[in-house]
């Protein structure tokens, strides 16, 4: 997915309350109707249009009668970051790649393989929310270190600026110069899409 096509889809209301709502807990078309107070058929457009861009994911439920139910829920972990400067104007999306999602996954997944052969569903159950509980501060550990990161990032852009700005050059010369010494757009890695 491009940054462009996620800055469309977040761009509608009704987008934005189906990602809030199905964020909470996985919801089936006629549970977001009922909350959202919107036509099915309107809704299941949408909600098309965002499994296809890879932000929902759908899990059928088999029931007694009838067709199988489809629950919604998130896909992927996404960030998205608009820089809006006088120098540039930047959109990164980044979606964890596939090699993030393995070592990540690991550790946990060893310590998940092992919780889910405990044979009482209480103590199996207070293994997995000790693995949770685990994941959710790694989570917010990596999210306080990127955004400190991002933070120095923009003081250091900011300080060539200033520094630039001393010199007697128009202002597409000062922007080819930061881009020179390496204070404009950076290159990221392949699952950093940068517009």
């Amino acid at each position: 997915m491009q940054p462009d096509e996620l800055l469309d889809i977040l761009g509608n209301r009704t987008r934005r309350e189906i990602i809030k709502l199905v964020s909470e807990e996985p919801k089936c078309l006629s549970e977001l109707s009922r909350e959202m107070g919107v036509e099915k058929m309107a809704l299941a457009r949408h909600l098309d249009s965002m499994r296809r861009a890879n932000i929902l994911t759908v899990e059928e439920e088999k029931i007694k009668r009838g067709r199988p139910r489809k629950y919604y829920e998130i896909a992927d972990h996404i960030h998205l970051k608009v820089d809006i400067s006088p120098e540039e104007f930047s959109l990164k999306l980044r979606t964890p790649s596939q090699s993030d999602k393995e070592k990540t996954s690991n550790v946990h997944t060893l310590r998940l393989e092992s919780a889910k052969s405990i044979s009482d569903p209480l103590q199996r159950l207070a293994a997995l929310s000790k693995i949770a509980e685990d994941v959710k501060k790694e989570i917010m550990y990596y999210e306080e270190a990127l955004q400190k990161a991002e933070d120095v990032l923009d003081e250091v852009r900011k300080a060539g600026r200033e520094a630039v700005e001393e010199l007697n050059l128009n202002k597409s010369e000062r922007r080819s110069l930061l881009k020179v010494v390496g204070l404009g757009k950076l290159s990221r890695p392949d699952n950093i899409t940068e517009a």
